[in-house]
């Protein structure tokens, strides 16, 4: 799944579960719910799982280099999706 996808996903079920609706093909919110709030939970969410990765990052500088690699680049993925959100 790409950055952008994810993206439209993460606002696609904050939207549902607070009511709001996203058009998934086009990422855009229906025309009767034109507020940010899907979006900034969507952020929240996604911060929340960097501050997590970062902290992971930070205890596995002892652990073997290819763990360090694969939580370095779910940091970095997330970043992405992160910038995806911002940029809807």
């Amino acid at each position: 799944m790409s950055p952008k996808e994810k993206a439209l996903e993460l606002i696609g079920n904050m939207g549902f579960s607070t009511g709001i609706s996203i058009n998934a093909n086009t990422g855009e919110f229906h025309p009767m719910y034109r507020n940010q709030y899907a979006k900034e939970c969507a952020l929240i969410a996604v911060d929340e799982i960097l501050k997590d990765l970062g902290e992971s990052l930070e205890v596995a500088e002892g652990l073997h280099p290819h763990a360090k690699g694969l939580i370095a680049g779910s940091l970095v993925a997330w970043q992405k999706v992160k910038k995806e959100i911002q940029n809807l």
